[in-house]
C-alpha cells in the first residue's frame, strides 16, 4: 500500500515538474512547449506563413523588347524598253510575333526615260507588314522563308513631265523570299504589284512587278 501511494505521489510530482518546465513527452521524446504549441509544430506554422509572404516574381513581358527591333532597307528597280525606275528605302521594323513583322520606311525614288524626255522624283513613306508562309529550313539558324507582304504607301511626286506636283496613295502586295545570313541578319528579295493607285483611281493599273532587294539586321 505504501508503494502504491509513493508511486502516485511521484507521478503527480513528475507532472508538476513537466508543467513547470513547459515540456511534454510524446513517444518517449521530450518537446518544449511555447505558448501551448510544440516547437516542431510552431516551426511548421512559421514556414507556412513565410511561404505565403514569399511571392514568385512576375515574368517580364517579352512582347515589347529592343531585341525584336530590326533595321535595314530596300533597293528596287524596274526596267522596260523605254524607261527605268530606281528606289531606295531605309526601314525600321519590329517582330510582333514569330511569323509576323511590321515596319515603317521613308522612301526616295527616281523614274525617267532613257532619252531624257521625262524625269520624276518621289518622296514618301511606306507602312508594311509581312507574314512568313513557308519555312524551307527549320532545324538551322540560317532559315529560308517565303513570305507574303502587304503595304500602304504615300508618295509626293514632281518632275518635268507633270505641270505640277501631285500626291499618290498605293496599296501593294507581293511575294518574297528571305534568307538568314546571321543570328539577326536577313537578305530578302520581294516581287510586288500595286493593287490600287489613287492618282489614276484604278486597280491593278501596272501589271509589271517591282523587284525589291533588301537587307535587315
Amino acid at each position: 500500500m505504501k508503494r502504491i501511494c509513493t508511486l502516485i505521489v511521484l507521478t503527480i510530482l513528475t507532472g508538476m515538474v513537466y508543467a513547470a518546465n513547459d515540456t511534454i513527452i510524446v513517444n518517449n521524446k521530450r518537446y518544449v512547449v511555447v505558448d501551448e504549441v510544440p516547437i516542431q509544430e510552431q516551426n511548421v506554422q512559421e514556414q507556412k506563413v513565410q511561404e505565403k509572404k514569399t511571392t514568385t516574381p512576375k515574368k517580364k513581358s517579352t512582347f515589347w523588347t529592343l531585341s525584336k527591333l530590326t533595321y535595314g532597307g530596300g533597293f528596287g528597280f524596274k526596267l522596260n524598253s523605254s524607261e527605268f525606275y530606281v528606289m531606295i528605302m531605309p526601314e525600321v521594323g519590329y517582330q510582333l510575333f514569330e511569323p509576323w513583322h511590321f515596319s515603317v520606311a521613308p522612301k526616295y525614288a527616281y523614274n525617267g526615260s532613257y532619252n531624257g524626255y521625262f524625269s520624276e522624283h518621289t518622296v514618301g513613306v511606306r507602312i508594311a507588314t509581312r507574314v512568313d508562309l513557308i519555312r524551307l529550313k527549320r532545324n538551322t539558324a540560317y532559315q529560308t522563308n517565303i513570305f507574303f507582304a502587304l503595304a500602304y504607301q504615300y508618295d509626293y511626286q514632281w518632275g518635268n513631265y507633270y505641270s505640277s506636283p501631285y500626291e499618290n496613295n498605293y496599296f501593294d502586295a507581293g511575294i518574297g523570299i528571305r534568307q538568314a545570313v546571321g543570328s539577326r541578319s536577313n537578305l530578302y528579295v520581294l516581287v510586288g504589284w500595286h493593287l490600287y493607285e489613287s492618282h489614276n483611281n484604278s486597280w491593278f493599273s501596272d501589271p509589271i512587278p517591282t523587284i525589291s532587294v533588301g537587307f535587315e539586321i
